[in-house]
Order: structure tokens, then C-alpha cells, then sequence
């Protein structure tokens, strides 16, 4: 039997468990850790519904067993049950298609699993997703090793401050790889490959297995520029503490930059990131005595370290949004499992929309935490009330007034308190709580208004009986201009295909 875990480790382990949300966009995750006689026992989860099949013990014979033995070594995935029939079974019991399990050991010892499911927007788990995943496995293995939960209690290694721009940026420095932070520097690197006497710039990662690299240049390269780039980073890759697999493929994609610069004559090299298996470099190509080199390079750096702090600051931000909603022992899974699918779809307006980056967060985090106000009030009862009388009518309107209060005093980045105060306003000036008309209602409060009442009619864990997708799409164009902004309806159709 797995000995119960303090309130701390189970708060750890699930913060640890949402990144497959946040990273992997896995809706579905469950984290299994071994019992002293050997089995899987399952921890903690999210997204799984009550009708949704999630074994609480994983033995041996069960497909999953043989499925997790057979990869014990890394993260692996299917996208259909063609691939692997024997797990057709445990997908489709929970409504599932497409999976992903995450091996963790201590030591040389098979400790547990995380099984996550069916990205968002139906998107298959791919080659991309690995590296992601072994982030993940390393965390919960250190959450692990901390805790004392196989074996003894060991302290977190101190963080190690970096400052030369060539020097490692290690795990202490910079946290764990995300393909979000790589997006952004690969945009800043786009930016930069355009200036004044950067003739091309080449960034490059390493997963210890294959390397990926990416070249902005005016002018395609030649095999001797590449062979001398990557001399330069194989070197600083392998200064950093990545090692390179004995007969690593090393893949070229180059992107014309515009640079109007052809000479190629002097290269400099900076290493980005190195820690658990996984390198970043970058190296720009100059001409003959060019000193943009040297402060470009710096400021891929400094562009680096922003963008995960930004990440650390956004993960921060849906940590503790999931704390206000569950702060305590209480547990409110279907509170939880709307939240959400409300503020994924939410999300998903928001993309279509082509809001700020800065805008989608704020908006997906307030729809997260819309009905956070329910909790202060008699939620058990409230939630399950088809037909609930004038006094608990009452009750339950308060809640996005008593929402707007638990966050206020939180400091989120953007305007989270009129979204969630505001979020049953009607586009027709019915709503509450206070009447607002059209386009003074914010439009955070519209995005969510919208995917709310989508998800209470389609949810099979709503108080109403669900209906169909086509049913309630024409639920709610026929409530555009009445309850709904009439220009975000018809985005419905496209938010909610697939």
C-alpha cells in the first residue's frame, strides 16, 4: 500500500501534475506512484469525470503495466488505439484518445507514472512533446527525492548565479525547459538576425539524443559554414555539461532573415541553457571586425532570462489560481473540471480574437477562476439545484460579487476582478449584478459568459442534461444580441470544432 501523503507533498505533487496542462496541454492527467508490493497506485489527478473509467491501481497485466514497462525509460505516446490495441480499452473508458505516459524513477528504481491524455484541440502528443515530458518526470522525480518518499529526504541543490554570457544557464537559473520560452527567443533571434551586421544568426537544441538547429540568414549557407557553426556549438554544448549521443543527427532548417550582410567570417557562441539532458545555443555570424557580435549576444541572454521569468511568473499566477479555487482539504472536482473547460475554450476565443499575449492570460486565468465565489457560498448545495428558489437564487447571485473580492487582494497582472464580477452580465442589460449593456460589459466578461453556458449545456457533469454540440450552437445564436455579444457567437462554431 502507498502511505498516505501530508497535505504539503499532495499540494506539490499536483502543482507538479497541472504542468502537464500548462506544457504538455494534456486535459487529462493522472500521476500513479509504487505501493510497497509493487503496484501503481494512483495519487492525485484532474480532468477525469465521474463517468470516466481511471484505475486506482495499475497491476501487473494491465495494459498500462506492460505499456510503461515497455518504455521505462522515456516518455511515450499513442494517438490512436490501432497503434497499441491492448490499451484501446483503458482509453475509450475514459473517453480518451490519445495518451501519453511519463516514467519516473529514483535511482534505478521504477517509482510511479504519469498518464496524460488527449491534448487540446485534438491535437496528437508528437517527438516535440519527449523533451517536455522528461522536464516534467525530472520535477516530480526531485519533488519525490525531497520528500523522502522512496528512500531519504534530500535538500534542493542551491540556485548557482550565472553572468558571463557564455557561461551555462543552469536549471537553478533558469527552471525547466518550455517550448513557450523557446518560441519567444526564437522570435527575438528573428528580430535580431535583421539588424545592422548580423549576417545570420543559428539557434540550436540539443535533447542528448538529436540536435535541432535553426538558421536566419540573408543568403543561404554554405556546408562549411555549417560544419564550422557546428563546431562551435558541439563545443560549447559539451563545455556546458550536454553530452551529444555517439552518432547524434544534427538537422539544418535556415529561414531567409532579410539581412542584407553576406560575409560569414567570424562566428561567436553563447550557450543558452544546459541542465537535465537539454542545451540551447545560439551563435551569430559576422563580417570581418564587426563589434555587434559581443552586445547582440548579450542580448539574446538577457531576452532569454526574461522570457522564463515571464513563464515562472505565469505558472505562479495559475498555481495560485487553482489555490483560491481549492484552498483548503475541500475538494471540488466538478467545480474544478468546469473551470476548466471554460477556460480553455475561453482561451481559445481569446487566440481567435488574436488578443495581446498579455490579454489571453489575463482572460484565461479569469475564466479559471470564475466561479471562485461559489466556494464562500453553500456550493454543495447551489450546484446541483435545477430549479432553486428566490432565497437560493439570491445566494447563488452573489458569487461573481464575492469572486471579485477573493482576487482583488491577489495583485493579478490585468483587470481579473471586472471579469469575474461582471461575467453573468447580458448583452441586453438583464444580467447581474449590475446591469450592464453591450460593450460596457467587459469583454474578458463576454469571452466567459459565453464558453460558461457552452459548457453547462454540453458538460455531462451539469446539473442540466447535456445536449449536442449543433444543439447548443443553436442554443446560443439564437441568444445573440439578447444574452450574448452578437460578434463572438458565430466564433463559437470554429472554437468548439475539434
Amino acid at each position: 500500500m502507498l502511505p498516505p501523503l501530508s497535505p504539503e507533498a499532495e499540494l506539490r505533487l499536483k502543482q507538479l501534475l497541472y504542468r502537464c496542462m500548462e506544457e504538455l496541454e494534456a486535459t487529462k492527467a493522472a500521476l500513479y506512484l509504487a505501493g510497497s508490493d509493487g503496484n501503481f497506485e494512483l495519487c492525485i489527478s484532474y480532468g477525469f469525470g465521474r463517468r470516466d473509467s481511471l484505475v486506482p491501481e495499475i497491476r501487473s497485466g494491465h495494459p498500462l503495466w506492460d505499456w510503461v514497462r515497455r518504455h521505462r525509460t522515456t516518455p511515450a505516446y499513442v494517438n490512436s488505439a490501432v497503434e497499441f490495441p491492448e490499451l484501446q480499452a483503458t482509453l475509450e473508458g475514459a473517453g480518451t484518445a490519445r495518451l501519453m505516459t511519463i516514467p519516473l524513477a529514483v535511482g534505478d528504481r521504477l517509482t510511479g507514472l504519469i498518464d496524460a491524455r488527449d491534448k487540446a484541440r485534438k491535437q496528437p502528443f508528437s517527438a516535440g512533446d519527449v523533451p517536455v515530458g522528461r522536464q516534467i518526470a525530472t520535477a516530480v522525480e526531485m519533488a519525490m527525492k525531497e520528500l523522502g518518499l522512496y528512500g531519504v529526504p534530500t535538500q534542493p541543490a542551491p540556485a548557482v548565479a550565472t553572468s558571463s554570457v557564455t557561461a551555462s544557464a543552469t536549471e537553478a537559473t533558469f527552471g525547466l525547459y518550455s517550448a513557450w520560452v523557446i518560441e519567444q527567443v526564437t522570435g527575438f533571434v528573428r528580430t535580431l538576425a535583421t539588424l545592422p551586421e548580423i549576417s545570420a544568426a543559428v539557434l540550436t537544441i540539443s535533447d542528448g539524443k538529436a540536435v535541432r538547429s535553426l538558421a536566419l540568414r540573408g543568403v543561404p549557407l554554405e556546408e562549411s559554414h555549417k560544419d564550422a557553426v557546428s563546431t562551435h556549438q558541439r563545443q560549447c554544448l559539451e563545455a556546458g555539461g550536454v553530452r551529444l549521443a555517439n552518432g547524434h543527427q544534427w538537422t539544418w532548417e535556415e529561414i531567409e532573415s532579410g539581412s542584407p550582410h553576406r560575409g560569414y567570417e567570424e562566428i561567436r557562441t553563447a550557450l543558452l541553457y544546459s541542465g537535465t539532458g537539454l542545451g540551447i545555443a545560439i551563435s551569430l555570424l559576422t563580417p570581418s571586425g564587426s563589434e555587434a557580435g559581443e552586445p547582440a549576444l548579450q542580448l539574446v541572454n538577457q531576452h532569454f532570462r526574461l522570457a522564463h521569468q515571464m513563464r515562472a511568473y505565469r505558472r505562479a499566477a495559475r498555481n495560485l489560481a487553482r489555490t483560491l479555487l481549492e484552498p483548503g482539504e475541500t475538494a471540488y472536482p466538478h467545480l474544478r473540471q468546469h473551470s476548466q473547460a471554460v477556460s480553455e475554450l475561453t482561451q481559445r476565443l481569446a487566440v481567435m480574437l488574436r488578443l495581446s499575449e498579455e490579454d489571453e492570460e489575463t482572460v484565461t486565468i479569469a475564466a479559471y477562476l470564475h466561479d471562485v465565489g461559489m466556494r464562500e457560498l453553500d456550493y454543495a448545495k447551489l450546484y446541483r439545484l435545477e430549479k432553486p428558489g428566490e432565497a437560493d437564487l439570491r445566494t447563488f447571485q452573489r458569487h461573481p460579487v464575492v469572486g471579485a473580492r477573493l482576487v482583488e487582494g491577489a495583485e493579478f497582472p490585468g483587470d481579473l476582478t471586472r471579469a469575474i464580477r461582471h461575467h453573468h452580465e447580458r448583452w441586453d442589460g438583464t444580467g447581474y449584478p449590475h446591469r450592464l449593456v453591450g460593450r460596457a460589459i467587459p469583454l474578458a466578461a463576454r469571452l466567459i459568459h459565453l464558453a460558461e453556458v457552452y459548457d453547462t449545456l454540453t458538460s455531462s457533469s451539469s446539473y442540466k442534461r447535456p445536449v449536442a454540440r449543433e444543439a447548443a450552437l443553436d442554443i446560443l445564436r439564437g441568444e445573440a444580441g439578447k444574452q450574448f455579444d452578437p460578434e463572438l457567437v458565430p466564433l463559437m462554431d470554429e472554437a468548439t470544432r475539434g
